[in-house]
């Protein structure tokens, strides 16, 4: 007899077990990479059928303490389809999105213990319900005291109405028009806020609205009272997979971005190989699946990398016009790979590390460019006495007279300045060694940048100096920073 629901039924969770006996540990991965629940027992295949879209289940590995092993993350269903294929025997599986994993929040326990009811990983008498069983609503209250506030730190009503008769959510075939460019990069000096801007970009994009609709900005100046409530969406988004960050840098590869050959050692050390997806592989693969989501891939320092060689052959499918319509066959696995349309990449480049004009040309080409410049006007006029807009002024005129505009001081060094202590420290520890740096310990040129009070020099004689950084009390002389602008 086929699983049929009784009507009005409002049960919409469901128990998921990939049994050891059943999926090797090297097969748990590849279905969580792919985002499948995959079926072996035929007699379960109604059960399958009968989840619909939206349906929420828990997905198990097993339910012995091994390595790979416990219970693994909370998932939705994406599509009413039911594919099958041939594995030694048919299997049959459902298509997902990842709603909350395991490993991304603190666990009281990742294996469970001892209770054995239909909805514990643990074997139950019907075999059919160990490997796929929908969580009635009088279980409700002790599933969610075993298994979902213990493993996910969650509450049913948390779940958005799971258990509500109210319609699941519709998937459309379609990604959402285009509020921004696919491909951008902030770029600026130092401290301008590039990494800072990329997250609230990032919630922007991913709900598809404006940036002061997301943000809920009260004035021009991009400083948002409840960031902290874009950083929780962000982190949200992030460990649901549709955020992904990286940073490059000169040993960042293509295998680590695209694909390679890794190699694995077993329990007797035997040395075998495998093709293992880059970050960037993974995270299109996951776009192809909800293409009615906007994804966004962020690549902080993004010219720090040998980008023609990160990118490969992808550095052409990354174009808009490109976007699932031209396809490359990869060297490692031979697949046919595309770039979705629903993924934006937001990469950021320090123009003090290098020229923009060093780029690579086909990157520029290819993306967005939106220079992040300092912004003293958003810093206080008085903290304990100093001025931090003018002296940031003052400060940068002298260092693009100097050197050049590219190694300017962005307002996010001082933007945490509360006291003079505060501004004192910022002033030691972080400006005047990025100025040994610009200047290459060129103390004079030092000096025309912030005057003679905070680098002494002793004459040794025969035209030859000796500097030393002044002491705490110079630093804490608010005097002494308004001297700076003051004078210029």
């Amino acid at each position: 007899m086929a699983y049929q629901r009784k009507a009005g039924n409002k049960r919409t969770i469901w128990k998921i077990n990939h049994r050891p006996k059943d999926f090797s540990a090297y097969e748990w991965e590849n279905f969580i990479e792919q985002r499948i629940i995959v079926i072996k027992n035929v007699q379960c295949v109604d059960r399958l059928v009968s989840m619909n879209r939206g349906d929420y289940f828990y997905l198990c590995h097993g339910d012995a303490a091994r390595i790979q092993g416990g219970i693994k993350l909370i998932g939705r269903i994406i599509d009413n389809r039911v594919e099958s294929f041939k594995k030694g025997i048919c299997c049959f599986q459902r298509r997902y999105e990842m709603i909350f994993p395991v490993d991304g929040v603190p666990l009281i326990g990742k294996f469970y213990g001892d209770k054995v009811k239909n909805y514990t990983p643990n074997f139950t008498i019907n075999e059919k319900d160990s490997i796929i069983y929908e969580i009635v609503q009088e279980e409700s209250s002790e599933f969610e005291e075993y298994i979902l506030w213990p493993f996910f730190e969650l509450k049913i009503k948390d779940l958005n109405g799971l258990w509500s008769a109210e319609t699941v959510p519709t998937y459309n075939i379609s990604p959402p028009p285009k509020i921004y460019p696919l491909n951008m990069i902030f770029y600026g000096v130092p401290g301008t806020g590039k990494t800072y801007s990329t997250t609230s970009y990032a919630v922007a994009i991913c709900g598809n609205k404006i940036l002061t609709e997301a943000l809920k900005l009260k004035n021009s100046k991009f400083i948002s009272d409840n960031y902290e409530l874009i950083k929780r969406e962000y982190d949200k988004l992030k460990a649901d997979g549709r955020i992904s960050f990286t940073t490059f840098h000169q040993a960042y590869s293509y295998e680590d971005f695209i694909e390679g050959i890794s190699p694995t050692v077993d329990e007797r050390g035997n040395i075998s190989y495998k093709i293992k997806s880059g970050v960037f592989k993974k995270f299109c693969e996951r776009a192809k699946i909800l293409p009615q989501e906007n994804f966004v891939f962020i690549i902080d320092e993004i010219n720090r990398g040998n980008v023609a060689k990160i990118f490969g052959e992808l550095i052409t499918l990354i174009e808009d016009d490109k976007r699932e319509e031209l396809s490359v066959k990869l060297p490692c696995s031979q697949e046919e790979f595309t770039v979705p349309r629903n993924v934006y990449i937001i990469g950021t480049m320090n123009t003090a590390d290098r020229s923009i004009a060093l780029l690579d040309t086909a990157l520029r080409r290819r993306f967005n460019f939106i220079e992040m410049n300092p912004r003293p006007e958003i810093l206080s006029e008085n903290v304990g006495g100093v001025n931090l807009q003018k002296l940031l002024k003052a400060i940068n005129r002298k260092i693009e007279m100097l050197y050049d505009r590219d190694h300017i001081i962005g307002h996010g060094y001082f933007c945490k300045c509360e006291t003079l202590d505060d501004v004192a420290a910022v002033f030691r520890n972080k400006i005047i060694p990025l100025l040994q740096e610009y200047f290459f310990e060129d103390y004079e040129q030092i000096i025309e940048v912030i005057g003679k009070k905070f680098i002494t020099r002793e004459e040794l004689g025969d035209e030859k100096f000796c500097y030393t950084i002044a002491n705490d009390e110079i630093f804490k002389n608010a005097e002494n920073y308004n001297e700076i602008w003051s004078n210029f």
